[in-house]
């Protein structure tokens, strides 16, 4: 959605993404995006593959998200350099990609 808008950077907390079931490579190479999203409902969510890939910028809290029907998480975080946040309390029970 956003992949490669280098100079993107405008708030999207307030989105209804409560019926996303894809946000794979929705930030991939958008180097500027740093916005919190700690609101989203991802519930729905099942592919976040890549979806932050190479958003160097990033270091937004999702601790709050829910990732229990996510099935990829595959190069999620790849390259997403500046990002050093917790996500232990995750639940990756569904999970089955975290190349």
């Amino acid at each position: 959605m956003f992949s490669f808008a280098d100079r993107f950077n405008h708030p999207l907390s307030a989105w209804n993404t409560s019926s996303v079931t894809d946000m794979s490579f929705m930030f991939a190479g958008a180097p500027a995006f740093d916005q919190p999203l700690s609101a989203w409902d991802t519930a729905a969510v099942r592919n976040m593959s890549g979806m932050f890939f190479h958003a160097w910028s990033f270091n937004q809290p999702l601790d709050s998200w829910n990732t229990a029907s996510v099935t990829d998480m595959s190069r999620m975080f790849a390259g997403a350099a500046d990002f050093n946040q917790p996500i232990g309390s995750w639940d990756t029970s569904s999970v089955t990609n975290l190349s």
